[in-house]
Parts: structure tokens; sequence; C-alpha cells
């Protein structure tokens, strides 16, 4: 049941806040009353503080803002949300906007995101479940509702985080200033707090603990599983296969030869889970065949370098590069799949399931570290799969030729889309 008056004084409370400076994130969404918007990322990417960000522009009194994380709301059911309302009307003023954060911890929560939109409000919502939202989403609002996607930070967010204001050209020192900044960036990611904080043995503590709290509240919890021992190796051999391709059989057959028992059914569960809680992205092989496309093995790439970082233990550089290619893809919201025949390239870039672009990625600093190898795999996936547009991501060398593009990441990375 509603502590009345304790949702009143944390109405009260917030009304009152100082909400804290903010680092801009580049997403844009529309404040359209006719549409329900729904925000999904991984815990700590940022997702409150980009409501912080909408709540700034608007007339405070006209805004309710419920964290579903906070003990006040624990108990909350669906029916609850007309007293909310009712007492904040009563108290500061005529509701407008309605800020739901962490939705996914309210049961049947859709029912009162329904009402709230039918009664003409301005809904947003956050969730840490992208199936979750998405299900409920289809279910109850049926294409009244828009989904965005929220991951840490960008390169260039990172370098607006850090004080670095990027122009078109730069100067010898600012350049290789901006390198520098990227190599942070591959290493120690863009969870905005690890971003933020100095000691490096502090980043890592703070990782570490990002992702027991992922692996504890969106998967052990929210699925209630017992077999926590089989879900800690398996976030292990993920994070060590990053940009690899990863194989549930072969994963089961390793822990049979130590002696442990599960079900290939239940692995395949645990990874979808992991999938859901977004700690990771599955990247499918390309196909015209849909059936084969989706039975592929999938390649793992982790929703932050950081991550992949601590607990891999690796300074692949290349790797590290190729992840965060594939989660720039992902913020531009391109179709991506990795392209695998005699040759293999590292990403398909598709608009409308349709192949656009070819996109290498490899750690050269001049045209003789690249290897020949990639420029043939390049070469024969477009002529195989007819595509013209073709990118090389390098350290440091540029250059266009043979109908390639060759450009470095961190001006890949800066372009605008």
């Amino acid at each position: 049941m509603l502590d009345k008056d304790s949702t009143l004084q944390h109405i009260l409370d917030f009304q009152e806040k100082n909400l804290p400076e903010l680092i801009n994130r580049e997403l844009t969404i529309p404040m359209k009353r006719e549409y329900v918007i729904s925000i999904i990322g991984p815990r700590r990417a940022g997702k409150t503080f980009y409501f912080y960000q909408l709540i700034k522009s608007l007339p405070r009194e006209n805004v309710v803002y419920i964290d579903f994380e906070h003990p006040v709301f624990d108990g909350f059911k669906a029916e609850d949300i007309g007293d909310v309302l009712k007492l904040h009307r009563e108290a500061v003023g005529e509701p407008i906007y309605i800020f739901l954060d962490e939705v996914q911890n309210v049961p049947k929560w859709e029912k009162a995101v329904r009402y709230l939109h039918d009664e003409g409000y301005h809904v947003l919502i956050t969730g840490s479940s992208s199936k979750l939202l998405s299900k409920e989403i289809a279910t109850a609002l049926r294409g009244r509702a828009l989904k965005y996607t929220l991951l840490p930070f960008s390169f260039r967010e990172f370098l607006m985080a850090k004080g670095f204001v990027y122009r078109k050209y730069l100067s010898s020192k600012k350049e290789a200033e901006v390198k520098a900044l990227l190599r942070e960036y591959l290493t120690w990611g863009g969870f905005p707090r690890v971003v933020l904080e100095n000691e490096e043995r502090i980043k890592e503590k703070i990782l570490m603990e990002y992702l027991d709290m992922i692996v504890y509240k969106d998967i052990i919890e929210r699925h209630n599983i017992r077999n926590l021992h089989v879900v800690k190796l398996l976030i292990r051999s993920l994070m060590r296969s990053f940009s690899k391709e990863f194989s549930v059989h072969s994963f089961y057959n390793s822990l049979k030869s130590q002696g442990i028992k599960v079900s290939k059914g239940i692995l395949y569960e645990y990874l979808s889970y992991m999938e859901d809680a977004m700690t990771i992205f599955l990247l499918k092989k390309f196909s015209y065949s849909i059936k084969t496309s989706e039975l592929s093995i999938p390649k793992i790439y982790p929703v932050d370098t950081g991550l992949a970082k601590v607990f891999s233990f690796t300074s692949d550089i290349g790797r590290l590069m190729e992840l965060v290619v594939f989660l720039e893809l992902k913020r531009r919201e391109k179709g991506v799949y990795y392209y695998k025949g005699q040759k293999e390239v590292d990403f398909i870039v598709t608009e409308r399931e349709k192949p656009v672009e070819l996109v290498q990625v490899t750690y050269a600093m001049d045209s003789n570290d690249v290897k020949p190898r990639e420029i043939d795999a390049i070469e024969t996936a477009g002529e195989k799969i007819n595509v013209d547009q073709k990118t090389v991501i390098t350290w440091d060398y540029e250059d266009e030729r043979s109908g390639i593009r060759f450009i470095p990441l961190w001006k890949w990375l800066i372009e605008a889309d």
C-alpha cells in the first residue's frame, strides 16, 4: 500500500532538489504528448541523469519524477499512480510531465503507462530490460511509443566530459592529446562515473561492482536463478571472448569436462538474460537467409570496453577498437552483422536489411601495417554482396584508394553520422 506521507515528502524533496551539473548527452527525443518515450539502457549508463537533462528545461512544478528503485516506492502497484498524481496536484501543481525511472520494477507497469497516456500526460519511462519493455510496450501501446537506447558515453561525450573541445582542424599537440584520450576511452570505457574518476584503482573497482550489480539484480534476482556459479563462469567466458565468436556448445563441453552439470538449454537462457540486461550484444553472421543468420554462432560485444578490459585482462588494442566501432554503430542505430565466407569482414552495415557498407577495423599506424588479407577480404566481400562503400578504420592511417576509405578511429568516432 502506498505510504502517502512518505510519497508526499518525496515529491516535495524533488521539487527543491538542486539537479547536478550535467554532461549533456547527444540523444535527442521528441517531447510530444502523443508518444510514450521509452529509454532503454544498461544500469549506470546515465538514464536518470538524462531525465534530469530533460527536466531542467521544464517547469519543475509540472514534473512528476518517480525512481522505482527508491525505498519509498517499494511495493508500488500500477494503480497507485493516480494517488501520486493527486498528491502532486494538491501540494505542488498540475502534473504534465511524468518521468518513470526503472519502470520494470513495478508489476503490470504498462497499465499505469497506458492510463497516463490516455489521460493526455507526457510520459517518459526508462528501464534496463530491453525485452521486457519492448514486449509490454508493443502489447499495451500498439504503436504509440517510441523506443530509444542510451549506452555509456560515446567518444564525443567522453571528450566533453574531459573538457576537450574538438575542432575540425587540430594542431599536432591537440591531435596527440585526442589520441591519448582515445587510449583512455578504449581502456576504461564510457560509464559516466568511471570517466569522471581519476584513480585507475577506483575505476577498476567501480567496473567490477557494476558487473556484479547487473548480474545480481538484472539476471539472478529477476529470473530467480540458483546456479550462481555457472552464471559467473559464463560471464567470465563471455568477457574474455569479446569481439570473437562464442559457441554455447563449446562452453557446454568445457563445463562438462570440469564435471559441472548444466543443460545447453539453460545456458542459452542465461545468455539471453545477459543480452536482455544489455550486458552484452550478440552479433549474428550476415546471410540472405534469416534462418541461417539466426542459427549462426554469434560474436560477443560487451556494452562497454571497460567491462571487457577489466574482466579479460587483454591489452589487444585491435579487439578493443573493434568493440568501440560496434558500439558506435549501435548508437547510430545501424543494422549490423559480421561477414564470414572464405574471407572475414568485421561488420556489414545494413539499411532495411540491405547491405550498404563494409567496415574493417585494424590497429594500423601506416599503410605498411594494413595487412593485404584485410584489404582482400573487404574487396572480395564487396564484390560478392554488391557493396561499393568500403571503410577501413585504422589507428593513425588516412587515405582513399581502390574504392576504400581509410580513416583513423578518433576521426571516425567524432565525425557526424
